[in-house]
């Protein structure tokens, strides 16, 4: 048998560590292949590629639209509607939209509206549904007025700063609402008013944002990327609709390498949930025994008694659940994205290979990081300390990761209806305290950039700054759980007692 040559041994080495280390697996490079590229541009091609897809979010989609079963078909047929539009896209991404919100217009949370419904007494004249409609409805002028105004007088000094007049509107309608100066049908208005502004509040935001150019883009395209058809989440999943532009797959060459990859990424997400994430639930949560989080800790908040290394044990599985469960879903909506013919960027991506805070949190949640990038930190960035260059950068961070980010999750609470303005302060404590913490921790991360060193070996180079990376968001992580507005005594009391630190302190 002849021996392999010097080079082709080498080339060996690479094949057989992607193979023992999980890290380097890669789905084969489909998009790369000249004659699948053709074959994808072809009628029959698409309509295989199409087949694919939808079998895909079939298996993927059990669990993730809980609303309506078939979901999955309608977001795989608006997608290949509007990737087969051509020039028209832009409109068929509106038309798609539209038809999709018709369908499922139940994607954010009402709940704070139909409970002032009943406390005003006022479900007889109005069902809470047909107030979502009207209100949705009657945005969608106010939301063309704005755009109009924020165009038209952007050299004028409010115009200069849309985004601080949409906050301070913001605020003076949820003061308004929280003082009970309405009464009966005018406050059930208004806060559906509020819960429909909070929903798009940062789709406005970019809009607005891109009035500022001479040459905005279309109106129609802003709506289409309002919540666009296959993304029922708050966070602009694509940013602005300039951003869109300039993703759009511009020949048909590029739509099928795009579509490939949209292809590959439901695939990684159906071996992340199918495998994966099945295999860790039913290691730790099944066989081993170890209690979710949220029963574990809802457990010790009723007085039961939560074992040292199961609560320990709750708080470390968490971390990497919660990741694969946000990976997943964001691969569902970055792949619908693709099959429609933008080359949108992966929302998560290898966020364990991150050596600091910062590259972490860049890859963990990408889009609403962009958020609150545009809205919070440049705009800080540019005005405040500017001959203080560490201190521009720490103040900007700060309010984009510390005071934005409470914002963001502020606005998405519900309790004001019922709770007030007050009590709903009160039960963000722990949120607050996780912006504050995670805010810090991205600053150190800034300033104290690390320099690489050609001799540091792996373990050092990599795997113990991932390791202290992933165990500071694995801490953190507690605190932005389904609980977070429980106290945030109470949270340090179950760390404390799952920890020993209580009996320590009993025995000083």
């Amino acid at each position: 048998m002849q021996s392999p040559t010097p080079s082709a041994a080498a080339s060996l080495v690479p094949r057989w560590r992607r193979f023992i280390n999980p890290l380097q697996w890669r789905l084969p490079a489909i998009e790369t292949y000249p004659k699948v590229v053709t074959l994808a541009q072809t009628w029959p091609g698409k309509l295989v590629l199409f087949a694919l897809f939808g079998l895909l979010m079939k298996l993927v989609s059990p669990g993730m639209w809980i609303a309506d079963r078939h979901m999955w078909l309608l977001i795989t047929i608006a997608a290949a509607i509007v990737s087969l539009a051509g020039r028209h896209r832009h409109l068929a991404l509106a038309v798609a939209t539209g038809v999709l919100l018709a369908r499922a217009p139940n994607w954010f949370d009402f709940s704070a509206v139909e409970t002032v419904v009943r406390q005003e007494f006022v479900r007889a004249i109005i069902h809470p549904w047909d107030l979502r409609a009207a209100t949705l409805l009657c945005c969608v002028p106010l939301t063309f007025m704005a755009l109009h105004l924020a165009h038209r007088f952007r050299d004028h000094p409010l115009g200069r700063r849309p985004i601080l007049v949409q906050h301070v509107l913001y605020f003076c309608l949820l003061g308004l609402a929280v003082s009970h100066q309405l009464r009966g049908l005018p406050q059930a208005v208004l806060w559906s008013l509020l819960a429909v502004f909070s929903t798009y509040f940062w789709y406005l935001a970019y809009a607005l944002m891109d009035q500022r150019h001479s040459k905005p883009a279309p109106v129609l395209l802003h709506f289409g990327t309002f919540s666009a058809f296959y993304s029922s989440t708050v966070v602009p999943v694509g940013k602005g609709a300039q951003y869109w532009r300039s993703v759009e797959a511009a020949t048909p060459q590029e739509l099928a390498v795009t579509q490939l990859k949209a292809l590959k990424l439901l695939v990684w997400a159906l071996i992340l949930k199918a495998v994966v994430l099945a295999l860790w639930m039913w290691i730790f949560y099944g066989k081993l025994n170890v209690p979710p989080l949220k029963f574990a800790f809802e457990e010790f908040l009723q007085g039961g008694d939560v074992r040292g290394l199961t609560g320990i044990a709750s708080v470390l599985v968490n971390f990497p659940h919660r990741l694969l469960v946000v990976a997943i879903g964001g691969h569902v909506i970055i792949a619908s994205a693709r099959l429609a013919g933008f080359r949108l960027l992966r929302n998560t991506y290898r966020p364990l290979s991150s050596r600091t805070i910062a590259e972490f949190w860049n890859r963990y949640v990408y889009y609403f990081k962009e958020v609150l990038v545009h809205v919070y930190f440049y705009p800080t960035f540019v005005r405040c300390f500017k001959k203080h260059p560490r201190l521009r950068v720490a103040f900007a961070t700060f309010i984009a990761a510390g005071v934005g980010n409470f914002l963001f999750h502020f606005m998405e609470n519900y309790t004001l209806a019922t709770h007030g303005l007050l009590e709903a302060l009160v039960r963000a404590q722990t949120y607050a305290f996780y912006c504050v913490v995670l805010a810090a921790g991205i600053i150190v991360s800034q300033l104290r950039a690390r320099k690489h060193d050609p001799d540091a070996g792996w373990v050092r180079r990599q795997l113990i700054p991932s390791l202290v990376v992933a165990a500071f968001f694995c801490f953190l992580s507690f605190f932005d759980g389904p609980q977070r507005h429980v106290s945030l005594a109470e949270h340090f009391q179950f760390l404390f007692h799952v920890f020993g630190v209580d009996r320590w302190i009993k025995l000083i």
